[in-house]
């Protein structure tokens, strides 16, 4: 992890460099009180662009848990997402509990095969696919034709090639199936490091 560029390499950009300011000052308040900001842990860019493009009715389907979770929610129609780490989600579980948060199925899901899964839903099903965590390329690889044209997929981490294997080039095997494709390198709160999200729109 970088202060100023990505794990690949790329500068974070002059007109992104300020949102190092508030990614330090909550990663400051996350060392002393061990409290974070209920925002996902994705670029301050990428999350500007998600929140521009969801919808109230959407249906979307998470792969990786945390405080997106969260975040999502009150967002959209109804979030299904999964976990591999139990500790995750006993904490989001009690949140959710607590809150009564109704529109969101949370699993815990540890195995490789069942998180990248997805044979269980209707192609041209969802709306968003949102992957940060568990095996990343398997997931893009299988759930990409269950999100309907003009869907969303939200990729993170993508500058970490290593996470996504042989699907490091899926937007170019794919791309008359990406009508749009937008990457975002930026910091992330509560971090001082530098990420690239990216964005594919379902043509």
């Amino acid at each position: 992890m970088a202060r100023l560029a990505t794990a690949d390499g790329r500068f974070v950009g002059w007109a992104r460099l300020p949102h190092l300011v508030p990614s330090f000052c909550q990663a400051v308040v996350r060392r002393l009180t061990g409290r974070v900001p209920r925002l996902p842990w994705i670029p301050f860019a990428a999350r500007a662009a998600l929140e521009a493009v969801l919808r109230p009715d959407f249906i979307v389907w998470e792969v990786g848990a945390g405080y997106s979770t969260l975040w999502l929610s009150p967002r959209v129609a109804r979030l299904t997402s999964i976990e591999a780490s139990e500790e995750w989600y006993r904490r989001l579980a009690g949140i959710i509990e607590r809150e009564r948060i109704r529109n969101v199925d949370l699993r815990h899901l540890w195995q490789r095969e069942r998180m990248s899964d997805f044979s269980a839903l209707g192609d041209e099903s969802l709306d968003l696919l949102f992957i940060d965590g568990g095996p990343r390329g398997e997931c893009l690889e299988n759930g990409f034709r269950k999100v309907k044209r003009g869907g969303w997929v939200y990729l993170d981490n993508w500058d970490t090639k290593a996470f996504w294997g042989p699907a490091a080039d899926f937007p170019q095997r794919h791309a008359a199936r990406i009508a749009e494709a937008r990457s975002f390198v930026d910091y992330v709160p509560a971090q001082v490091g530098v990420y690239e999200g990216l964005l594919l729109r379902k043509a």
